[in-house]
């Protein structure tokens, strides 16, 4: 018997208006913010937009545990680009995280913090709740090659996100509390063999962080030209393309990991909790599907989705605003980056198929 779907029924609407009120905002930002860098970026930028939401819509049609039967070979696929990332990346900045394919340059570390959730939850929805020990170091050795291969590039921000990923979906898989305490306090212990495992420049992040005016003109000038272009844009903002840190290129990396920072310069205090209630709107979509879905393979894959874009959007805006340390890590849907982007609204596109799985399997039973 067919069933059908009414459009309502069918599209978590809230969820993909608040994805493309997120893009609009990021790709008015990043024409701001490329004026006087490049203008082709702008262009890019709107082109891998449109190439995100394509794909998101026709992997919405599809059905979600399709790709998730794939997760072992999208994830050995993933672990492969990210070990040739030392041998055959290109430097930028310090660190070597692209590769170039086809004469595209790829960002292998966005693409697998989404295969790294798709084999997760794969296999945490079949392992049983309370989760079992076995099941929980697996899960470990799973989330721990990628982790590892980022934190190598060197990607501090990157690999925490990989770390986020799994303390969210072994928690909603039914790890105990006890579990995830002992977890934490074991990530507090290693903290000091941490620290000596950071490279130089990274160390001096974190320092400067405490003490930004140590090294004003050095590893703390980012942070502090970051947090001036938010205070100077007030709660009205000083308009698109007026905006001093940015058309006068005090601000480093505006148009990427510092994107939030040109929309509190340019749109104020306003334009800030406008972009903060597009992350409610999303987070709170994707949360709610993580807790209603009937099938424990879909509601891990939407607790994974969330960890992932919840923690990501957190460190960013928390390191703009000079909250949290700068780690260089995109945010989501508005800043500059064609693999982010892509890899984003892939995993928007796997929702909404969740969503629409779910509404039919209802129809279905009340039928």
């Amino acid at each position: 018997m067919h069933i059908s779907l009414r459009p309502s029924q069918a599209w978590d609407r809230g969820l993909f208006l608040a994805a493309v009120g997120l893009a609009l905002m990021g790709g008015v930002a990043v024409t701001s913010a490329s004026a006087t860098l490049n203008p082709m970026l702008a262009f890019r930028h709107g082109i891998w937009v449109a190439i995100g939401i394509v794909t998101s819509l026709w992997i919405a049609r599809t059905n979600y545990r399709n790709w998730t039967d794939i997760a072992w070979l999208a994830y050995g696929l993933s672990i492969v680009l990210l070990a040739l990332v030392p041998v055959a990346g290109a430097a930028r900045l310090g660190a070597t995280r692209w590769l170039s394919i086809f004469g595209l340059s790829i960002q292998p570390s966005e693409f697998g913090k989404l295969t790294t959730v798709w084999l997760l939850a794969r296999y945490l929805a079949g392992a049983g709740s309370p989760l079992p020990r076995r099941a929980l170091w697996m899960s470990l050795i799973i989330v721990g090659p990628p982790a590892l291969l980022v934190f190598l590039q060197p990607d501090l921000g990157s690999a925490s996100i990989f770390c986020a990923i799994w303390l969210g979906m072994i928690w909603v898989a039914g790890a105990s509390r006890r579990t995830l305490g002992t977890l934490a306090g074991c990530l507090v212990a290693l903290l000091p063999l941490a620290w000596h495992l950071l490279k130089g420049y990274q160390r001096d992040r974190l320092l400067a962080f405490l003490d930004p005016s140590a090294d004003p003109l050095g590893v703390g000038y980012t942070m502090i030209q970051s947090t001036i272009a938010i205070g100077a844009g007030g709660l009205w903002g000083r308009g698109w393309l007026a905006g001093t840190q940015n058309r006068l290129s005090f601000l480093p990396e505006r148009h990427s990991d510092f994107i939030f920072s040109v929309i509190g310069e340019e749109r104020g205090m306003l334009g800030c909790f406008g972009v903060l209630g597009l992350f409610g709107l999303l987070l709170a979509r994707t949360a709610r599907l993580a807790m209603t879905s009937s099938d424990p393979q879909g509601r891990l894959l939407a607790a994974g989705i969330f960890s992932w874009l919840a923690y990501q959007a957190c460190v960013n805006m928390g390191m703009v605003m000079g909250l949290l340390p700068v780690v260089g890590v995109p945010l989501p849907l508005v800043s500059y980056g064609g693999s982010s982007m892509v890899a984003v609204w892939i995993a928007l596109g796997l929702l909404q198929s969740l969503h629409r799985a779910e509404r039919s399997d209802a129809t279905a039973r009340n039928f």
